[in-house]
């Protein structure tokens, strides 16, 4: 069974993501008329930490949570009591990386990149989606000559521009305090290799001619994994500094992925789909959940045991490297959005109702 550590209060990834937070901001332009969620500051809530919240990690032994309008939460105890952070934006925000204890990035909607110095208690905006539609503008500009691929992409940027819409980021992944990438719709991905000062354009390094969104970036064995739309898996080339496409026995949209041992991947998503393959994505087989309900994260706990939480408040556990999964029981169960490893047997875990800490029994 879960056992869920009660919390006080001090003061969707991918398809689901964009949905959960298009309807709130749907709701928020009906009653207030509409404001760029990138030019005003997120509003202090007393409830913040029983809000949506969309993604869940660890910044050192402190936990860090986002989630719709700019929210960020952090906890020094476990999840015993929550403290709202200052953030520069009132953006939603559905994905955050923590490579060390200080610092950290958040992404999310109209293409902002947030980062903090000080463990997600204060953010300042490093990126914009407008600012990063103009950095690929230039730069497949400037590699006309050279990149055969460029006039093809600067015509899709440009069209993207012309629409009116800035894309979302949907997930970030930092494996160091100055290396990391950013990724999400309409194949966007950026990387860094100065802590975000500087961001380079990726999208002519995936296997991605039809621009399918990424839905996530994943290390898994010291291996950097995207997943997205139509079964899609790409796996880094790292001598080519390439994203080479992997298709799997799925023709949905993969939301995530988890390791599930050395050699071994989990990739998820739809309607409860789930899959274990190969590192190499030469072997696929489909792991039956039980559950028709949208597989939205994946952790490995310190013992080896892989947990999956769904979007209709499941939670499921494997103690055989992701071969048989059961359900377990959750204390006070809501639709899932996001989870993190803890210590020990303890996952935090985010969804419509805020966040919370439990431990798998």
């Amino acid at each position: 069974m879960i056992q869920e550590t009660r919390f006080s209060q001090r003061r969707p990834r991918s398809g689901l993501r964009m949905l959960v937070t298009g309807l709130a901001l749907a709701i928020s332009v009906a009653a207030h008329g509409f404001e760029n969620p990138q030019d005003v500051t997120a509003v202090q809530s007393a409830q913040v930490a029983r809000s949506p919240l969309i993604a869940v990690t660890t910044a050192g032994q402190r936990l860090v949570a986002v989630g719709l309008r700019g929210m960020i939460v952090t906890s020094d105890d476990g999840g015993a009591t929550w403290t709202q952070a200052a953030v520069p934006v009132g953006s939603d925000l559905v994905g955050v990386s923590f490579p060390t204890p200080n610092q950290g990035w958040a992404v999310g909607h109209g293409g902002v990149v947030l980062h903090s110095e000080d463990g997600g208690l204060h953010w300042t905006r490093q990126l914009e989606g407008r600012q990063a539609a103009d950095l690929a503008v230039k730069y497949f500009k400037a590699q006309r000559a050279a990149n055969p691929e460029a006039d093809g992409l600067l015509g899709r940027e440009q069209s993207l521009i012309d629409a009116g819409g800035t894309q979302p980021f949907l997930d970030v992944l930092f494996d160091s305090e100055t290396s990391g990438f950013v990724v999400g719709a309409f194949n966007r991905i950026y990387r860094t290799g100065d802590g975000g000062k500087t961001w380079v354009p990726w999208m002519d390094r995936v296997d991605n001619p039809r621009e399918f969104h990424l839905y996530s970036i994943t290390n898994v064995a010291g291996q950097l994994y995207l997943t997205g739309e139509q079964g899609m898996v790409w796996k880094l080339d790292r001598a080519r500094e390439r994203f080479v496409g992997i298709q799997t026995p799925y023709n949905g949209t993969l939301f995530g992925m988890v390791g599930a041992g050395a050699d071994d991947l989990l990739v998820f998503g739809m309607r409860g789909s789930l899959f274990r393959g190969s590192a190499g994505g030469t072997r696929w087989e489909r792991i039956d959940t039980g559950s028709p309900a949208s597989i939205v994260g994946g952790a490995l706990l310190p013992g080896g045991r892989i947990v999956l939480a769904n979007q209709a408040g499941g939670v499921s556990v494997s103690g055989d490297r992701g071969k048989v999964f059961s359900p377990v029981k959750a204390s006070v169960p809501m639709p899932y959005f996001g989870i993190t490893a803890l210590g020990g047997d303890r996952v935090g875990l985010v969804g419509s109702e805020g966040v919370r800490v439990e431990s798998i029994r």
